[in-house]
């Protein structure tokens, strides 16, 4: 009995074995493909692992060369870095403070070259020679006939047309061209210059009083007119180059700081300077053209009242 059913469940299996061949290998066959699965999966999991890490070594290599041809473009904005074929720039090694002694030996005594003392008239590099303006043909006799530097000053510009009159600036005045009046004494006159710097101020005016050599009052304007300032006025051209007085003298702190006993006309300011007493500078004319052309600050002394002059 005992050997009866051990060997049924052997018959069995070779029955099934022997019946059923083709079940019984696919079965084996079954039982194989689980793992061939997963070592295919596993494969393609090492193939795509490998991809995506190379993918990721490019992109950062990339963005690397992006970063230093960035930096590259920067240093050479700078100055820092330049490509072989490019000049090299010259730099300074410190900054030199103005008015620092040169980093140039000079040379010694006796052997300068011979080229300095012919551009020692040239001005510096970047610098233009001044070339003073010269005094229009048209006013050039009028100029020299009544006074020349000493009434006018020098010319500051070249002539300029102003509402259709030639006219010339210079330290002292302004001459105009009158074509109206061609072939007279007026063709050609000075500017209203005094009146123009004074133009806002008030001077008070001077009592009527009889006139004498030294001390005259004149009633175009109300002012009087005597001493030096009469002296200069009678001797250099008086009304035509002058006109009338158009304050009183007085003492007036002038672009220097110091104060001066002054008088203004109509076409000109006339100064005492002291210091030049006895001389042909004692009295000068101030630079009213100058100070017009450049459109500089205007004293503003008030004239004190004058003192009424006797009658006789």
């Amino acid at each position: 009995m005992s050997d009866g059913g051990s060997s049924e469940p052997r018959r069995l299996e070779f029955v099934t074995e022997n019946r059923y061949p083709i079940m019984s290998s696919g079965n084996q066959s079954n039982d194989r493909q689980p793992e061939e699965r997963r070592a295919s999966s596993g494969r393609r999991i090492e193939r795509t692992t490998g991809k995506n890490r190379a993918l990721r070594w490019g992109l950062l290599a990339l963005v690397g060369l992006v970063a230093l041809l960035l930096l590259w473009l920067l240093l050479n904005g700078l100055g820092l870095a330049q490509l072989p074929g490019q000049g090299v720039v010259a730099r300074p090694t410190r900054v030199l403070l103005p008015g620092a002694a040169p980093l140039i030996q000079e040379a010694p005594r006796g052997l300068e070259p011979v080229s300095a003392a012919i551009n020692a008239s040239v001005p510096p590099v970047g610098e233009r020679a001044y070339v003073p303006p010269e005094v229009s043909p048209r006013f050039a006799g009028y100029y020299e006939a009544m006074g020349g530097v000493r009434i006018f000053g020098l010319p500051l510009a070249a002539p300029q047309w102003v509402n259709g009159r030639e006219v010339q600036w210079f330290e002292r005045a302004r001459l105009e061209h009158w074509p109206e009046f061609a072939g007279t004494p007026y063709e050609v006159q000075p500017g209203l210059i005094g009146r123009e710097f004074t133009h806002g101020r008030s001077f008070a005016r001077q009592s009527f009083f009889v006139g004498t050599p030294d001390m005259r009052f004149v009633p175009e304007t109300g002012h009087s007119l005597g001493g030096r300032f009469l002296q200069f006025w009678e001797n250099h051209g008086g009304l035509q180059v002058f006109g009338f007085p158009i304050s009183e003298e007085f003492d007036e702190v002038l672009p220097d700081g110091r104060a001066y006993r002054v008088q203004y006309f109509e076409r000109a300011r006339m100064e005492y300077h002291p210091e030049f007493a006895g001389t042909p500078d004692e009295v000068q004319l101030g630079l009213l053209g100058l100070a017009l052309f450049l459109g500089e600050q205007r004293p503003t002394t008030v004239q004190p009242v004058p003192t009424p002059l006797p009658l006789p």
